[in-house]
């Protein structure tokens, strides 16, 4: 992290959820084009490669291809796969990211996802999909399901061709099929006080909105920022000298940022963060009073002497420090 950190002062992320779904993330604050850099990169890694459980296969007893027609069934093969291929899963650590789930139904009705038998590790998330309709009472039907784990997008090509070199059975219907499981992810850069040094700050927000309410937000954006730091890794070389003079740890900053706030007082806020008039404002620096924090400590006398700040102005100062409940000192 850039030792410019210490003039803007550890960054940190206030999480906030809209509802069941959505998630806001405020990063207060970065760097100038730090919000852009980042917000963008992580846009792109989550809408692509947010990781999620789908099925990509099935097999059903007695049926060699998608174009079949299973007889007391009211939908056809194709409409039973399209139906399966829009189920999602979440797989909990530590299980195959693979897992074939053998099924049997039987019996007149309507089935949906619910009914599937899942093994322990594995969660539906929307169990409500409708899958197929058995019509006739004497009609058993058999299928092995396969649920796994993955990212981005598995096309028909790229299922057989792997399932070809694990000599998978031919009987497989195969299901291309995607992961993702966020709807939308946007994000907003804001430029914050911009100073009389000319420096500004980035607020960036990020909004996460999942497609089902059992997905965590937090997981996704990890595992998004994962992504970015193992690619980042590319770029360290051996035997390459790196000026590191102008870098500082998280951790110091945030320790060197409790220990001057709570013992020294920062100074934050600029004077051009107070809503003066030119003339003002101008008369305040060229007495060298060049933050907010300077200015609470000076009495009305004390301006009065200066140059260039009568008694409008001060009515101005203290009016305009009210309004951020701030006040001189008398």
């Amino acid at each position: 992290m850039l030792d410019i950190q210490k003039l803007i002062w550890a960054p940190r992320i206030v999480v906030s959820e809209s509802d069941e779904r959505t998630t806001k993330f405020e990063v207060k604050y970065l760097p100038r084009w730090f919000g852009h850099s980042l917000g963008n990169a992580l846009r792109r890694i989550i809408l692509w490669y947010s990781i999620g459980a789908a099925v990509t296969g099935l097999k059903i007893k007695g049926v060699s291809h998608e174009y079949h027609v299973v007889d007391g069934v009211l939908e056809n093969v194709i409409t039973i796969m399209l139906n399966f291929k829009s189920l999602r899963f979440k797989f909990d650590d530590g299980i195959d990211a693979i897992q074939w789930i053998s099924q049997r139904f039987s019996g007149v009705g309507i089935y949906t996802a619910k009914d599937i038998k899942l093994p322990a590790g594995v969660e539906l998330l929307n169990p409500d999909v409708r899958l197929f309709e058995i019509t006739d009472p004497s009609v058993e039907l058999n299928m092995d399901i396969r649920i796994e784990k993955g990212y981005g997008y598995y096309s028909i090509d790229f299922l057989r061709s792997r399932d070809k070199k694990e000599d998978s059975d031919v009987n497989i219907l195969l299901i291309d099929n995607e992961f993702k499981l966020v709807d939308l992810i946007q994000y907003e850069v804001e430029e914050v006080i911009e100073d009389f040094t000319g420096s500004t700050k980035d607020l960036l927000v990020l909004e996460v909105k999942a497609w089902y309410s059992g997905v965590s937000a937090k997981e996704i954006l990890m595992f998004a920022w994962e992504i970015l730091a193992s690619y980042a890794k590319l770029f360290v070389f051996d035997n390459i000298y790196i000026d590191r003079s102008v870098l500082i740890d998280m951790d110091d900053l945030v320790q060197e940022t409790a220990r001057t706030e709570h013992e020294v007082g920062v100074k934050t806020m600029p004077i051009d963060a107070l809503p003066l008039s030119e003339r003002t404002r101008n008369a305040l620096i060229k007495n060298n009073i060049l933050y907010v924090e300077d200015l609470e400590k000076k009495k009305k006398g004390e301006l009065l002497l200066m140059k260039g700040v009568g008694r409008k102005a001060i009515d101005e100062i203290v009016s305009s420090l009210a309004n951020i409940s701030k006040s001189l000192i008398g």
